[in-house]
């Protein structure tokens, strides 16, 4: 797979990916530990997960041209089994986006209203680069906040998805 909407497809895949892996890590939490306030942007592993998937629903929403009738909280998703159905309803229609996603859409104009008011206009590739990177960042959160409470954190690193995703038996050296 290459070109833009290689790339832009890989770091949907890498997204889904890392998420999988971070959510599974965090099925040997407590319910209590979730919810406990570790003093981070968001105050625990349940708030920044919801923040995370507030984030990924919005922007997949006007990656498709849609408006959400309702923004969602992070007070939506009170505990472990309501974030995690809704993830998997985001993850799998993050899935079907990537999968349709052609190569005149990932360089075609997108515009979007801000949560503030405010219009933009950019190339698609460029929010779905903000969305990974915005999802990456407060995973890194995620896997703090984890360590500080004393549980196992993932490794999400893009070069592990990368690895993962290359060919059986092929070794690609990394420099």
């Amino acid at each position: 797979m290459t070109g833009l909407v290689g790339t832009v497809r890989q770091l949907l895949l890498y997204t889904l990916w890392a998420d999988r892996i971070c959510l599974k890590a965090l099925e040997a939490v407590d319910a209590e530990d979730l919810a406990r306030p570790t003093g981070s942007s968001f105050g625990s592993l349940l708030a920044t997960l919801a923040h995370i998937l507030v984030a990924q629903r919005l922007w997949l929403a006007r990656f498709e041209g849609k408006t959400l009738e309702r923004l969602p909280e992070v007070a939506d998703f009170p505990d472990w089994e309501r974030l995690t159905a809704a993830w998997s309803e985001t993850s799998a229609e993050l899935g079907f986006f990537l999968a349709a996603l052609t190569a005149d859409q990932a360089s075609a104009e997108l515009t979007w209203t801000s949560t503030e008011g405010v219009t933009y206009r950019r190339p698609l590739w460029q929010p779905v680069l903000h969305l990974v990177n915005h999802s990456t960042y407060h995973r890194g959160q995620v896997v703090s906040q984890l360590r500080q409470l004393g549980y196992q954190a993932p490794s999400t690193d893009l070069i592990y998805f990368l690895i993962d995703q290359a060919a059986p038996g092929r070794d690609d050296p990394i420099c």
